[in-house]
């Protein structure tokens, strides 16, 4: 009788083990769902971005300006009264934004391209020439940008293109300026050079095509009509340039 109470009291230990080791499975099993969605999450903040870059054509890459590489200029040809030749007037700027698209498959194809200038900007060696800029021959004050925009795929090169090979081309678009808008074809020489393109754009503008006349004050300075527009660039590939 006292030999049969020891084994009944450790049947009941044993089990109460069991029991007790069963109900902590159950209660991992019911946390096994808290932990399978921590990787979800996971896997979600590191989906890579996209670019939709939506003013540039499909197939194409962008290419942004760096304005710390680039400038536009304005050259006009002065006449004083008091000298007997004339001079040329120059003005700068680095106030200058804006990129490109090029299709590179093939023949390289620029199928979008707008430049902006910051008028405002512009910097001569007189002051007083470009206070009189910004408040009355261009009036930029008012109309304080220049823009420049291809919307016609243009090819660069009537061949397949080499890495550094430079290149002549014209490139024509509209550009607008004191609020009109008028085609203007420039001449460019460019080069592509890993993933950075340089190059200068070239042209004659007159400007009675942009609703002003040649500047003249009491026929003590004259201004020919025919302003010779420079751009200096660098664009790199990238960024997302608003083309439209």
């Amino acid at each position: 009788m006292y030999r049969r109470i020891p084994v009944l009291f450790l049947t009941v230990v044993l089990m109460s083990v069991f029991v007790g080791c069963g109900s902590g499975s159950d209660s991992t099993t019911s946390t096994t769902p808290k932990a399978t969605t921590q990787p979800t999450t996971g896997t979600q903040s590191t989906t890579t971005t996209v670019n939709t870059c939506a003013s540039v054509p499909s197939g194409s890459q962008p290419y942004t300006i760096d304005a710390k590489q680039s400038n536009a200029s304005y050259e006009v040809q002065e006449q004083f009264l008091s000298k007997p030749l004339p001079s040329d007037a120059i003005g700068k700027t680095s106030s200058i934004q804006g990129g490109l698209a090029l299709q590179l498959k093939g023949v390289p194809t620029i199928t979008a391209l707008k430049i902006t200038v910051n008028l405002q900007t512009l910097t001569s060696d007189s002051s007083r020439r470009d206070d009189a800029i910004r408040g009355n021959w261009l009036n930029s004050n008012n109309y304080p940008y220049a823009i420049f925009v291809v919307k016609t795929p243009q090819a660069t090169t009537s061949g397949n293109y080499t890495s550094g090979q430079q290149v002549t081309f014209k490139l024509a678009g509209d550009m607008t300026v004191h609020n009109t808008t008028h085609p203007e074809t420039f001449a460019v020489q460019g080069k592509l050079v890993g993933n950075t393109i340089t190059g200068t754009a070239k042209s004659l503008v007159y400007m009675k095509d942009f609703g002003f006349s040649a500047p003249s004050i009491f026929g003590l300075l004259t201004v020919k009509d025919g302003v010779t527009v420079t751009f200096n660039f660098t664009a790199n590939e990238g960024g997302c340039p608003q083309l439209s």
